[in-house]
């Protein structure tokens, strides 16, 4: 093998070497990308959830509340009350 296609040979080869690097390179910095907005994605997801928790859970103590008034001798919109074993008996 002469000299001038020794040269071109390394020369293609350090070339083609050096396109997929540059590619590896860059899929790396997309895939980093991709989990910086998949990471804010679950970050608004898990903000939520926690509201809806707070508010599950603000509704089951007022009910409970509410089912404790009429357990205690409360009266129902319509007259009867319920005792704590929960029948309705009228008035």
């Amino acid at each position: 093998m002469d000299a001038g296609l020794a040269t071109v040979l390394a020369a293609t080869i350090t070339g083609g070497l050096a396109v997929i690097g540059v590619l590896i390179n860059k899929s790396r910095k997309e895939n980093s990308m991709d989990h910086q907005v998949v990471l804010g994605m679950l970050k608004i997801v898990h903000r939520t959830q926690q509201r809806t928790e707070d508010k599950l859970d603000r509704v089951d103590e007022r009910l409970s509340d509410h089912l404790e008034f009429h357990a205690s001798g409360g009266m129902l919109d319509n007259e009867r009350t319920v005792h704590k074993n929960g029948i309705e008996a009228t008035g």
